[in-house]
């Protein structure tokens, strides 16, 4: 099984807590926002507290993202960006 198929196959309600915020970390990080969507959904129906959802799923992935950008290996690429016309 490809790895594309493999995260098409994913179903994130099967994993446990442990598993859905370390997937959640590396969704944050290939800026998989449906999948960080129902992440969140799924967390907050298991009875999570939106405080601990933003703290350790979503903030524990974006500081992956921190350091990462921090050391150089991760950039941010401006010709993905559409900004409106000005006249």
């Amino acid at each position: 099984m490809s790895e594309d198929q493999f995260e098409e196959d994913l179903d994130l309600s099967s994993l446990s807590d442990e598993e859905l915020t370390e997937q959640m970390h590396d969704d944050l990080y290939d800026g998989m926002e449906d999948e960080i969507a129902e992440g969140t959904t799924i967390l907050l129906g298991r009875g999570w507290m939106p405080d601990r959802v933003l703290n350790d799923a979503l903030v524990g992935g974006m500081n992956i993202v921190g350091v990462d950008f921090r050391d150089g290996i991760l950039s941010v690429s401006y010709t993905h960006l559409t900004l409106p016309t000005i006249y």
